[in-house]
């Protein structure tokens, strides 16, 4: 955005110094410099709003930054233990050493869900909490269907392994956006 101003500007006083230093025209300098002095009024203005734009995209990271971190933790951790539960229920064999599950991690991530859309919903955007709302009735639909209508728990962990991780990479690319870092 500042190249492209001081490109403007740079381009446009070459011109306007072009005219004055041109002697064959009949050119009115006063109304050149006031035109300098307009397009540099513009120039300040598009600068004084991008600074605008900028600091409150760093309010809104520094006020979500706690949430949304531990928020992506606690899927990474969810995202792995899913894995090895699914990996679990496919090696029912002789000789199979099972994987080891955190225990707290499905528990952990429902509560920062659950956190996440009580108490940050009105300082995070639109756009994310209508994905941590579809994860969370996902999660509630798959539960249910297990509980009642005996739902295989491969299928189960499939999807729900299906739904963290949209979640998940969501999540880090609103997170790089917000942040002002451009390679998540």
């Amino acid at each position: 955005m500042i190249k492209v101003v001081f490109g403007i500007m740079i381009g446009f006083s070459a011109t306007i110094l072009y005219l004055v230093l041109d002697h064959r025209l009949d050119f009115n300098h006063s109304l050149s410099v006031n035109v300098v002095i307009a397009m540099a009024t513009i120039i300040a203005t598009m600068i004084h709003f991008d600074s605008q734009h900028k600091a409150r995209k760093d309010r809104v990271w520094d006020m979500n930054k706690s949430v949304l971190l531990e928020l992506a933790h606690a899927l990474s951790e969810v995202i792995e233990g899913t894995e090895n539960e699914i990996d679990n229920l496919h090696g029912n064999y002789e000789g199979f050493e099972k994987n080891k599950v955190k225990p707290y991690v499905f528990k952990n991530i429902k509560d920062k869900v659950d956190y996440a859309l009580t108490v940050y919903r009105p300082l995070m955007d639109e756009k994310l909490i209508k994905i941590i709302e579809k994860h969370n009735e996902q999660d509630i639909k798959v539960t249910r269907e297990v509980d009642v209508e005996d739902l295989d728990h491969l299928e189960a962990y499939e999807t729900m392994l299906a739904e963290h991780k949209n979640l998940y990479k969501a999540l880090l690319k609103f997170m790089g956006d917000i942040s002002g870092v451009r390679n998540t």
